[in-house]
């Protein structure tokens, strides 16, 4: 996924601008790396979402998606919390499983067609009591599943078992550094699992720092990286470090700075290697990746093309845009004014081959969840 920041090609009208010459974001101090396009994943509305102007299809080329209203729903006793919904995903490769995080609510289990769904039981009342900002997959190596759950809230990070018991818990990294040790606020945003390492991005704090734990002892390792920028957006640090994901491929921690709306890679011991701009004003929360592509959930739309709503973004493996769906505009979902987190969803077959191809996201202010399946 890389690319020359002078041979940036769009094939669509929609995405006039839509990667930025790295150029346009330079810091003196840093030179001008090769771009690699990465993209994030977002969960889904429970009840069914209010459609005002259902279109069938939207999308472009090889990604184009239905609005799957028969899988857009969640337990009944979520339904309460999903107004709240400010998370995200984890889905599990091996399985089709899914796990999401829902404030209030606890950890809601999703079978691998998406058809049944159920609440874990809570094991501990601090589980319901902050903001499950995010969900992410840890598999020991014994080949038994955790979760890993970011309280931006309350400050913290739970571990939990695969049926909801709370089995470690990470406070603020106060070792960590100078910001941390003099009290500095601890509000982590996502987690990703890597190397045998949780990496923490704390993105909600004014440290804006990245941490590093071992989430079997619940210890903070020493590497930390990042911080926040300054008005020259300098690479390397972030304005909202939001989102954090492992792309296997490249095997390169990929970071959505939200706030700069860019994407920003670096490897495990934290130097950064690539940047990629995103269309100003687009706030992309997460990536996502799945063969090559990479998925953008993006909080707002465009600035050039305000007030429109927000869109989830396809790239390719060279960077360019391949589709764009915007769920409100596209299939009439008002809930999705914003895209919290999008995530891709594969229904794994008994040989472990993947069967269909979905996209599952959340929205936010108001929360919903919905599922949109690739059809082309």
């Amino acid at each position: 996924m890389r690319n020359n920041p002078t041979d940036l090609r769009l094939p669509l009208l929609a995405a006039v601008s839509f990667l930025i010459p790295v150029s346009a974001l330079a810091h003196p101090d840093h030179p001008h790396p090769w771009l690699l396009a990465k993209a994030v994943a977002a969960p889904a509305p429970e009840a069914p979402v209010a459609v005002t102007r259902p279109v069938e299809r939207a999308g472009q080329g090889d990604f184009v998606f239905r609005y799957a209203p028969e899988l857009s729903s969640l337990p009944e006793a979520a339904l309460p919390n999903l107004p709240q919904a400010h998370g995200g995903f984890a889905v599990d490769p091996e399985t089709g499983e899914v796990f999401f995080g829902l404030k209030g609510a606890g950890i809601i289990w999703m079978s691998n067609d998406l058809t049944e769904k159920r609440v874990l039981p809570a094991s501990d009342p601090r589980l319901l009591e902050g903001n499950f900002h995010n969900t992410t997959l840890l598999r020991r190596a014994d080949g038994k599943r955790f979760l890993a759950l970011p309280d931006n809230e309350k400050g913290r990070v739970f571990v939990t078992t695969d049926t909801g018991e709370l089995v470690g818990t990470l406070d603020a990294p106060r070792q960590a550094n100078a910001y941390y040790a003099g009290g500095g606020a601890f509000n982590p945003t996502d987690t990703e699992y890597a190397g045998g390492k949780l990496y923490v991005a704390d993105g909600y704090s004014p440290g804006n720092y990245i941490t590093v734990a071992n989430p079997w002892t619940a210890r903070w390792l020493d590497l930390v990286f990042g911080g926040k920028t300054g008005p020259a957006r300098e690479y390397g640090l972030f304005g909202t470090a939001h989102g954090i994901t492992w792309n296997a491929n490249t095997r390169r921690l990929v970071i959505a700075d939200r706030a700069n709306s860019r994407v920003q890679e670096f490897n495990l011991q934290g130097t950064f290697l690539s940047n990629t701009a995103l269309p100003a004003g687009s706030l992309p929360c997460d990536v996502d990746f799945l063969g090559g592509y990479t998925l953008v959930g993006c909080l707002d739309g465009p600035t050039a093309q305000r007030p429109a709503p927000a869109p989830f973004y396809v790239l390719d493996q060279d960077g360019h845009l391949v589709s764009e769906v915007v769920p409100k505009r596209d299939f009439g979902l008002e809930l999705f004014t914003h895209i919290h987190n999008a995530t891709w969803k594969t229904t794994v077959a008994a040989d472990g081959k993947s069967v269909k191809t979905y996209v599952l996201a959340t929205a936010w202010n108001p929360g919903g969840f919905a599922v949109f399946e690739l059809v082309k």
